[in-house]
């Protein structure tokens, strides 16, 4: 009980740290719980398309095409709307993103070059498809009365139903185990009967699940979606990718789905700060950088923190 404790404390010291900082730099804007609240909700989106993420970069995969396949789903999802009305649009959405994540899956499975140019060709692909598939305008937009799934307590239901389904399949099924041990060691993942290409093919499946959700919460939080063409759609990818990293590194004091959320939760204090402070786009990018370097670095030197600790003590007693 007090290793979980200790634990929940360390966890929860990442997200608070950094509110504190900006809560210094702008008193006015952070010393309220609705901006907290409000951060909150701003992370339920992009930590559910980590969920996404995740499954093929535990697996070894760079997976690009994410961010096309939301805009795609979205797409897919609004035009369904207007003729079906929520079944449509959720239904449609589902549809599209398991589609194309077969596709994506199929020639990974097929083609056998790495995953980083496959996606990235696949991504120009699905954007020019996305595109076409949003008309001339560019963008799909839907009714009011559809949108009441992107506001709470709807929202927040959604997010703690996708948290549920990630930790289940992350920690209570055959393909979790798998899915590890291909990312870990393909080679000895192959020897000991595992079929690689096979448990790569499911993460995109698995992950299309939380795709097409993640699109359907964006679609009826903004009321529409819009295509995204010169890899425009990368950019959805990056702050779930970084959540991840950081994610994969507090792994050892708490759970991927929390940690993900965690990690995603002290981003967009980080974001949201920073616009506040009026810091320019460039330099939310340097503080960005910053953070994921210190982070990391904390946290990939921890062993050899306390070494260090200990053999200052042990000195310090000496000269005592």
């Amino acid at each position: 009980m007090k290793n979980l404790g200790a634990k929940t404390i360390k966890t929860i010291m990442l997200p608070v740290i950094v509110y504190c900082v900006f809560l210094c730099i702008c008193f006015e804007r952070f010393s309220n719980w609705n901006c907290v609240y409000t951060i909150f909700l701003q992370t339920i989106i992009p930590t559910i398309t980590a969920y996404a993420v995740a499954y093929g970069n535990i697996c070894g995969i760079f997976d690009f095409t994410i961010g096309a396949r939301v805009i795609i789903s979205g797409v897919v999802g609004g035009l369904l709307a207007a003729d079906y009305g929520m079944p449509g649009m959720i239904l449609g959405a589902l549809a599209a993103s398991l589609v194309t994540a077969s596709i994506t899956g199929f020639f990974n499975r097929v083609l056998r070059i790495p995953s980083l140019v496959l996606t990235m060709g696949l991504t120009m692909i699905y954007e020019v498809i996305g595109k076409q598939f949003a008309g001339r305008f560019g963008f799909v937009q839907i009714d009011t009365e559809y949108t009441v799934l992107g506001s709470s307590p709807y929202i927040i239901i959604l997010f703690f139903v996708s948290a549920a389904l990630f930790y289940f399949i992350c920690n209570n099924t055959q393909f979790s185990f798998h899915m590890r041990a291909v990312g870990s060691n393909e080679t000895v993942a192959k020897n000991n009967g595992i079929k690689a290409d096979l448990v790569k093919f499911k993460s995109f499946i698995y992950g299309s699940v939380f795709i097409a959700l993640a699109s359907v919460l964006t679609l009826s939080q903004s009321g529409s979606v819009g295509a995204q063409t010169g890899l425009g759609s990368v950019t959805i990818v990056f702050k779930p990718l970084i959540s991840i990293l950081l994610a994969l590194v507090l792994q050892n004091i708490c759970d991927l789905t929390i940690g993900i959320f965690i990690s995603q939760f002290s981003l967009n204090i980080i974001f949201i700060g920073l616009i506040a402070a009026g810091m320019p786009d460039t330099f939310q990018n340097v503080v960005l950088g910053i953070f994921l370097l210190i982070v990391m670095i904390f946290f990939r030197n921890t062993e050899r923190i306390n070494a260090w600790k200990t053999k200052r003590a042990a000195l310090q007693e000496q000269e005592q």
